[in-house]
């Protein structure tokens, strides 16, 4: 494996794990409020209680580090074929997002049944859109501008 991405992966999995999994702590906490002012201890008791959600979102956190792993690769990949900072920023966002939720959307699908199947859809594509969008003019391009300074840093310091 090429040490350059190695340092695109690592990048990627240390920022946005800390972004990632604060925004889905949030975002879950918020959706525990709206869904009958559950909140504190009663509110995490009654999504543990509703095992197709809790396993869904508990497999949305766990595929977080591996589609950042894998898309912070890929951005070193991009970075080096010489495409913009932006362009690779919006790839690794949408990447990211669109794994992640879709693993969401299945688990729902397969432990929720077809019961809402089309609405479910929808759902899921909005969050991957708009997240994608907002994720690569914020948190993706943070993340890819520091992956191009690493590699920079790392070709500089090996000459």
């Amino acid at each position: 494996m090429n040490k350059n991405e190695n340092i695109g992966a690592k990048v990627a999995l240390i920022n946005g794990m800390t972004f990632g999994l604060g925004f889905l702590f949030i975002m879950t906490f918020i959706g525990l409020m709206f869904s009958g002012g559950l909140l504190g201890l009663i509110g995490i008791g009654a999504l543990l209680s509703y095992n197709s959600l809790f396993i869904s979102l508990a497999l949305l956190y766990l595929t977080l580090p591996i589609a950042l792993w894998i898309f912070g690769k890929r951005n070193t990949k991009s970075l080096n074929q010489g495409k913009s900072i932006i362009k690779t920023s919006a790839e690794f966002s949408f990447g990211v997002n669109f794994i992640i939720w879709i693993v969401f959307l299945f688990s729902q699908l397969v432990f929720s049944g077809f019961e809402n199947y089309l609405t479910l859809n929808l759902i899921v594509i909005g969050i991957i859109i708009v997240l994608g969008f907002l994720t690569t003019y914020t948190f993706g391009f943070y993340i890819v501008k520091l992956t191009k300074e690493k590699i920079k840093a790392s070709v500089q310091h090996s000459i």
